[in-house]
């Protein structure tokens, strides 16, 4: 059995999701809960809501860009732990849309990723999930987790981590 594009790309950013999830439960569940959607890590960094934001757009993204079709395009606010899960669901349904012989046939194929005020670039759909869609969503799950770390939610990295690895092992073990 052979890896491909798509085992790299749609079951990580579904296990992301799934991660991000556990950890804003535990989040909703803390007395100061209303507080944390904007909370920081630092003051020159994004609070909580833009984590939630480009984590469930990220794993949109992958699946447009490695099949061809227009990025959805996310409406209203997102002010309640409400609206996190809403994103969180929506991103998981565009998810499971994935081709997965689409996907393994494009990770050749140059794909347009905008990098911000960097600007537009062409790369590979392999080089696309792995220089790209993989770092982002590890790292804005983890300043995530960080921020609510910070602010005394508590988490474990179990509550991170389960996701990823709860399929692997043995349903005896407790995780």
């Amino acid at each position: 059995m052979s890896y491909s594009l798509y085992d790299a790309s749609i079951p990580l950013a579904e296990n992301a999701l799934k991660s991000l999830a556990n950890i804003l439960k535990l989040a909703e569940a803390a007395p100061y809960a209303a507080y944390l959607f904007t909370a920081r890590i630092h003051p020159d960094m994004l609070p909580l809501v833009f984590q939630v934001i480009i984590v469930t757009d990220t794993s949109t993204k992958i699946v447009a860009r490695l099949t061809g079709v227009e990025p959805h395009v996310w409406e209203g606010e997102v002010k309640t732990f409400a609206d996190c899960y809403a994103r969180i669901e929506k991103a998981q349904e565009i998810l499971a849309t994935a081709d997965k012989d689409i996907i393994n046939q494009r990770q050749n194929e140059l794909v347009s990723v905008g990098m911000g005020s960097a600007g537009t670039f062409k790369m590979t759909g392999v080089n696309y999930v792995n220089g790209y869609v993989l770092p982002s969503l590890f790292f804005h799950l983890s300043t995530a987790y960080n921020i609510l770390g910070k602010e005394g939610v508590p988490l474990g990295k179990r509550t991170y981590l389960k996701p990823f690895i709860g399929q692997y092992i043995s349903h005896q073990t407790s995780l």
